[in-house]
């Protein structure tokens, strides 16, 4: 039987085995694959995660996290861990991650504007990102026009130049040992000139340093730190005194992600409160993480089930309801939402045979569950209803 308690936030329990197979405990790979970019002239190769509620059929959408140099593989397992424990704890939103590899042989001039060196190919590589890259994920993928980039290094440096060309196309930005200056370009000159454009969102970037760019911290430090920094533009810096060029990632990836993700966190959490009784909250609760976002993000399975579960077992059988139809609204595939309706309704002695015709839909769509999950949780709704 499946656990019936509010402190259980996620009720996924029943999806133990297949979580620990994949390494993960709220995502799965869905592929590995290749794009041969027009822009770049050679393959680029890239992984796809997606988080356990997603299904391609379903309207669903989630915010898309690139992540640069999956080659190097010490690194983006620990920032793909990272973002799987933070959006297990209700910290982040479930996203779709995509992963970028980097030949050696072009990570420099893919990463080099032409006006640095005139073999550079980063004007190019920005197209394959926002004109290849990016409609793919959202065509293909489900994912929504929320886009975050994280880099390290030579992508730490293209990335933070995006921030600056592209930011009216970009939500956030995380840079991890950056560095700032190349030949004819100036990055922190560019990011200060950030303050003069208009913005309907906030904007976030993140960036660490460790032991070996310090000149670059400071000028850029100094120019987020000015007063007149725009209010929309949520700039930080951290400095590792004492850290490697390569251990920066391990350093800033949990605490920048959670910077970034804090508002949506905040916001789903005045929802989850055992003082909320209001359930009707929830529009206007979506419309601040709209208008501090610009994107709607969806609120958790987690918290939203829970909602319904901390009604239940205060005997509000209607309100435990409504708060599961909220849920079921948001993750049409998540079935054991409509199990627990019908416990409540089953309190309320209503009749429920519409929501078992639901759950019976929902389960046989649902790409969740296991079959022999599906089948357990068929044979629940018999033992429920008998």
């Amino acid at each position: 039987m499946i656990k019936k308690t509010f402190v259980l936030l996620f009720i996924f329990n029943s999806l133990t085995v297949t979580l620990f197979a994949q390494k993960y405990e709220r995502y799965k790979k869905l592929k590995d694959t290749t794009i041969i970019s027009k822009y770049l002239g050679f393959e680029k190769k890239i992984s796809i995660l997606v988080p356990i509620e997603w299904q391609n059929e379903l309207k669903n959408n989630f915010p898309l996290i690139i992540i640069f140099d999956e080659q190097n593989q010490r690194s983006h397992n620990y920032i793909i861990n990272t973002i799987d424990y933070l959006t297990s704890n209700e910290l982040m939103p479930s996203s779709i991650i995509i992963s970028v590899a980097s030949e050696q042989r072009y990570r420099y001039i893919e990463t080099q504007y032409k006006i640095s060196d005139p073999n550079g190919l980063a004007s190019e590589n920005e197209k394959f990102i926002f004109e290849e890259l990016i409609p793919l994920a959202e065509k293909e993928y489900n994912a929504s026009p929320f886009r975050l980039l994280i880099g390290h290094s030579r992508y730490g440096y293209f990335t933070t130049s995006l921030f600056n060309s592209r930011i009216n196309d970009l939500n956030a930005v995380i840079s991890m040992s950056p560095f700032f200056i190349q030949k004819n370009v100036d990055l922190t000159d560019s990011i200060s000139k950030l303050n003069k454009q208009s913005y309907s969102s906030k904007k976030y970037y993140r960036f660490g340093i460790g032991n070996d760019f310090p000149e670059d911290f400071n000028k850029m430090d100094s120019i987020i730190k000015k007063p007149v920094l725009h209010p929309l533009l949520d700039i930080r810096g951290f400095r590792f005194k004492e850290a490697g060029h390569d251990a920066t990632p391990g350093l800033i990836i949990n605490t920048a992600l959670y910077e970034i993700f804090e508002e949506w966190s905040t916001i789903q959490a005045k929802y989850s409160s055992i003082k909320q009784k209001d359930l009707s909250i929830k529009a206007s609760l979506d419309q601040e993480i709209l208008s501090n976002y610009g994107i709607q993000l969806n609120f958790s399975i987690g918290i939203l089930n829970g909602k319904g579960w901390y009604f239940y077992n205060e005997k509000q059988y209607d309100k435990a309801i409504q708060a599961w139809q909220i849920l079921m609204a948001s993750y049409p595939n998540f079935s054991e939402g409509y199990l627990y309706m019908i416990k409540a309704q089953i309190q309320l002695k209503h009749n429920y045979y519409k929501t078992v015709d639901d759950f019976k839909k929902s389960l046989d769509n649902s790409g969740i569950y296991t079959e022999k999950e599906k089948k357990e949780l068929t044979l629940e709704l018999e033992e429920m209803i008998k």
